[in-house]
């Protein structure tokens, strides 16, 4: 019939990307060839409300090493984790607390995992979702003692670390390490397992559902970002050199709420 051969021609042919999917593509594009600058971190001069993702925007997820983190822990920490602390950078520290104020679910998703420190002997140290939940206390607890009002009160301090920390979404694993441990278990080698991991979470907390297009994720591994695009995730590759700044921030924002200016400005 000639529904049934329009069917097996629309088939045929690849969805076009949307306008904001082509931005986003475009923008790794540029982050790969060194054509735009994301280097620059303006976040202390953001104002008391850092700028907010549009409303169809639910969650934003970081990668941990060289993202979030201005070093490379080798998804084990054996240092202490005050160290580790120090090298956060300033706009997920300013974003952050603003973004759960807001009513957006935040997480973060790692390939450091749990499993090595029993697979390679019990070496000692801290690696998957503990070395994360340790260091957003620290780091929290580090950031409210400079606030004056909350300096002398050091219980106070902690419970706001840990209050912000049991919010946060976390997804830590190693894929060659989960793969080679149960054969049976094929996990990819990208974030994607680690998303569904936190969608999954998100809806056993909240009841609801999360859609791929209502992610943000930053990572510092471009065939990461591109697995993500892939499903529709808002993805944005984040500079080795300088991790998160509040360019790849307001970059990402603007590719978001303005795909159209952003392409013009990529050619």
């Amino acid at each position: 019939s000639e529904a049934t051969s329009l069917d097996m021609a629309t088939k045929g042919k690849k969805k076009r990307a949307s306008l904001p999917a082509q931005a986003e593509r475009a923008l790794l594009d540029a982050v790969e060839r060194g054509t735009v600058d994301l280097a620059s971190d303006r976040a202390t001069h953001w104002k008391a409300d850092p700028p907010m993702p549009p409303p169809s925007i639910k969650m934003v997820l970081w990668d941990m090493d060289r993202t979030l983190l201005n070093t490379h822990t080798r998804g084990l920490w054996k240092d202490d984790i005050k160290k580790l602390a120090k090298e956060v950078t300033r706009a997920f520290k300013i974003l952050v607390p603003h973004l759960l104020f807001n009513k957006y679910a935040v997480g973060i998703v790692t390939f450091s995992d749990q499993l090595v420190l029993s697979s390679e002997g019990g070496q000692g140290g801290s690696a998957g979702e503990t070395l994360v939940n340790d260091l957003l206390t620290e780091t929290f607890v580090s950031l409210y003692s400079k606030v004056k009002s909350l300096s002398e009160h050091k219980e106070h301090v902690k419970r706001n670390a840990e209050h912000i920390r049991d919010q946060v979404y976390v997804a830590a694993a190693l894929p060659q390490l989960r793969n080679q441990q149960d054969s049976k278990f094929r996990m990819p080698n990208s974030k994607r397992w680690h998303i569904d991991q936190v969608i999954e979470k998100y809806k056993e907390r909240t009841g609801n559902t999360l859609k791929y297009e209502e992610i943000m994720l930053f990572d510092d591994t471009v065939d990461n970002v591109k697995a993500a695009l892939e499903t529709g995730v808002h993805a944005f590759a984040v500079p080795r050199t300088s991790a998160f700044t509040s360019s790849c921030w307001e970059k990402a924002l603007e590719t978001l709420k303005n795909p159209g200016e952003i392409m013009s400005k990529l050619k």
